[in-house]
C-alpha cells in the first residue's frame, strides 16, 4: 500500500508539472526552447540550438554545430524587445563567441575563433510550444587568420 501511495503522489506531482509546462510553453512568451538551428553563408553549418531567458529582455543562446570537417560551438547573449501590436513576435540583437574544431586531417588542424553578431527577429506560436527565429550575422574571425563574413540564421525550436 505504501509504494502505491509513493507512486501515486509521484504521479500527481508529475502531471501537474507537466500541465503547467505546457500551459506556459502555449503562450506568446517561453522560457526556454530547444531545437535545430542552420547558418546559411560560406557553406552550410547546423546543428543543436538552445535558447534560454534570463528575464524578459536577456537570452543565453548555444549551439553544437556541424559543419563537413568541423565541429563547432558557439555562445550568444541576445537582448529582446517587444514590436508593438505583433504578439509573440520580437526583435533581438546580441553578440558571442564562435569556436570550430577540425574532425577530418583533410581539413588540417587550425582552431577558427571568431567573434559574432546578431540582429534578427524571434517569433512565439501561439497556442503551440513553437518557436521559429531568423537573424544576420556579421563573423569576424581571429585565428587562424582573419576574415570576415556574413551569415544567416534559421531556427525551429520546441518550447518549454
Amino acid at each position: 500500500m505504501k509504494k502505491i501511495t509513493i507512486i501515486a503522489v509521484a504521479m500527481i506531482c508529475l502531471l501537474s508539472l507537466t500541465q503547467t509546462a505546457f500551459s506556459q510553453s502555449t503562450g506568446p512568451t517561453y522560457r526556454t526552447a530547444l531545437g535545430a538551428k542552420a547558418y546559411f553563408g560560406d557553406g552550410t553549418t547546423g546543428g543543436i540550438n538552445l535558447k534560454h531567458f534570463l528575464n524578459s529582455k536577456g537570452a543565453l543562446e548555444a549551439s553544437l554545430l556541424f559543419e563537413r570537417g568541423h565541429l563547432g560551438v558557439e555562445g550568444l547573449y541576445d537582448w529582446h524587445g517587444d514590436i508593438t501590436g505583433a504578439s509573440g513576435l520580437k526583435w533581438y540583437v546580441g553578440g558571442g563567441a564562435l569556436l570550430f574544431f577540425p574532425t577530418d586531417d583533410d581539413y588540417g588542424d587550425d582552431v577558427l575563433f571568431a567573434l559574432r553578431g546578431t540582429l534578427g527577429l524571434d517569433y512565439k506560436f501561439t497556442g503551440a510550444p513553437i518557436n521559429v527565429s531568423f537573424d544576420l550575422n556579421p563573423v569576424f574571425a581571429l585565428t587562424p587568420d582573419t576574415d570576415f563574413d556574413f551569415w544567416a540564421g534559421l531556427a525551429f525550436r520546441f518550447t518549454f
